[in-house]
């Protein structure tokens, strides 16, 4: 397994945007080196940079202060350094003042985000973004991973519905990191600000938290797993009602119920949605604070047993959906303020009034889903400018045409010039027929006939594993073999969901592909699809990296 490196290792490697700086850090415990190391203590020991003030977004620096708890300022004891609370008990509070920054030449941004709107470390970046801007301060963002990944969920919020759980038009589940969002709200918002992004390196947004070797560290009290985050994006919803989310228990927003609900009907409604990727048991449990403190309370735990399928916010807006119809005379909307706003909880959380209005109707959501789905694809365009990491790791690009065609001869071309440019390659060639890859007699070649299952051969300079059986899955083939690549380029699998580049010759058969999204040709462009001559490497370089998303690491940085 090949490390994944945090934005914060990769600046202490190259710490030339704090060198020489008075410099102040916005943090709390998630804000940590792969290796663990608070970033307060890895960042004090740059020479030639000063630590000089600590600032706590929600829950403090030291991350204890329960959810929409007021923090104040006070000392941090290991360092003796003020600690300024970005979380007080006003609206005002949640950003930098002027005299907080008018010392530093820098503000540095190391905290674990959970890819949700409603969660306010985002909405603290960006007011410390125009705090810095109006001083002339620069601000620096340690890069760390989605730990969801990049799918978007749910439309943005109408403008009239901005508040702290959502100050600028995003999804629900953005799909983004810290850094990528500070760049997408620095040109929306037209911040004029001094922005410098030290990048995560060695991830993909597809890539699961547990194989990047990165220490898992609760960015926030109730959220204590990877599972817990991804199902916040949804489970959050519950903070409008009077459901209790479980926080008090060990699985908050996994959990979720009331004293009033029958855990067994709850549950088998919720199954007999067969929503996407998930599964609901009837559960009871006793919060031991917040919402039903002391109270046994019925309801349902969720276990999301596939990932990619899993649509949070869908299963959130069905949770609340089903709890109303169980019991529509206990059931109700969070009628206090909500993070500094009077306006209904659940309004802030999805955007608009619409959601509430249609369940104390009684009206299918169908349409609101569909709407949520809509607006989320609509965004796609917004983000895709400001993204610096691939969707995939390792990505892949497959090579498709007839036979003859040229797909071998352009592909061997292509891997020294992409290894030139540091991309890690791999290859794998797709034949319909089964073909001898060894020498008859020779030791490996019986070995191979042997009936084993798996056959290896191994020398000084190579490994080469035969797995004997059915055709390998091509997900399950580049998950095994390839991990360690950044691009593999595919020669066949003609109908393979990957993008797909079509090698065309005038002499050549040319079957029927689908989905094509280049082509290289000896024959002038025939249709709307981008075409480049074989001899045209370069274009045809950029044209796999696109496609691979591996173009977005190479973008100027801001």
């Amino acid at each position: 397994m090949r490390r994944t490196r945090l934005g914060l290792d990769n600046l202490l490697a190259d710490p030339g945007p704090v060198a020489g700086k008075r410099f102040g850090l916005i943090t709390n415990p998630s804000g940590v080196t792969s290796e663990g190391v608070p970033a307060w203590r890895a960042l004090s020991a740059i020479p030639g940079a000063k630590l000089v003030r600590l600032f706590g977004p929600e829950h403090g620096v030291d991350g204890g202060a329960i959810y929409m708890e007021a923090v104040g300022n006070a000392v941090h004891p290991p360092t003796g350094l003020p600690s300024v609370s970005l979380y007080g008990s006003t609206r005002e509070s949640l950003q930098p003042r002027r005299e907080d920054l008018e010392d530093l030449d820098a503000l540095v941004f190391d905290v674990a985000d959970v890819g949700a709107r409603y969660y306010t470390y985002i909405w603290t970046m960006m007011l410390a973004m125009e705090a810095c801007a109006r001083a002339r301060v620069r601000f620096i963002v340690c890069d760390r991973p989605n730990p969801i990944g990049g799918q978007a969920e749910g439309a943005p919020q109408e403008e009239g519905y901005l508040s702290f759980v959502g100050m600028h038009p995003i999804p629900v589940r953005h799909g983004m990191t810290a850094g990528e969002m500070a760049r997408l709200l620095a040109e929306e918002k037209s911040l004029d600000v001094d922005l410098a992004v030290s990048p995560v390196t060695g991830w993909a947004r597809d890539t699961d938290l547990s194989k990047t070797g990165i220490p898992w560290v609760s960015p926030s009290p109730n959220i204590p797993t990877p599972a817990t985050a991804l199902v916040y994006p949804g489970m959050c919803l519950l903070e409008g009602t009077n459901l209790s989310e479980a926080r008090g228990t060990t699985r908050p927003f996994e959990m979720f119920g009331a004293p009033w609900l029958p855990a067994e009907r709850f549950a088998d409604a919720l199954s007999a949605l067969e929503l996407p990727g998930v599964s609901f048991v009837p559960v009871h449990f006793r919060p031991m604070f917040d919402k039903h403190a002391g109270e046994t309370c019925g309801g349902a735990m969720m276990s999301v047993t596939d990932r990619r399928a899993f649509r949070s916010l869908e299963a959130g807006m069905r949770v609340v959906e089903a709890a109303r119809r169980l019991d529509p005379q206990r059931f109700a909307w969070r009628t206090e303020p909500y993070e500094f706003d009077p306006r209904p909880a659940i309004d802030l959380l999805t955007g608009s009034p619409r959601y509430r209005e249609l369940v104390d109707r009684g009206d299918d959501l169908a349409a609101e889903i569909a709407r949520h789905d809509a607006g989320a694809r609509a965004f796609l365009p917004r983000r895709e400018p400001h993204l610096s990491y691939p969707d995939r790791k390792p990505a892949a690009v497959a090579f498709v045409g007839g036979h003859e065609s040229g797909k071998t001869t352009l592909i061997v071309e292509l891997v020294p010039w992409l290894k030139a440019m540091g991309v890690t390659v791999g290859t794998v060639k797709h034949t319909s027929k089964d073909a001898e890859d060894d020498v008859p007699g020779k030791d490996s070649h019986r070995h191979a006939n042997s009936g084993a299952s798996v056959s290896a051969f191994v020398t000084p300079e190579r490994t080469t594993a035969r797995r004997f059986g059915p055709e390998a899955d091509i997900e399950e083939l580049l998950a095994r073999e390839f991990s360690d690549c950044d691009l593999v380029l595919i020669e066949g699998f003609k109908s393979l969901p990957v993008p797909k580049i079509e090698i065309t010759r005038e002499r050549a058969s040319r079957p029927r592909i689908d989905g094509v999204l280049a082509r290289v040709s000896d024959r002038p462009a025939e249709d709307g699809i981008p075409t480049h001559a074989f001899g045209d490497v370069h274009s045809i370089v950029a044209t796999v990296l696109r496609l691979a998303g591996l173009d977005r690491g190479r973008k100027g940085k801001a």
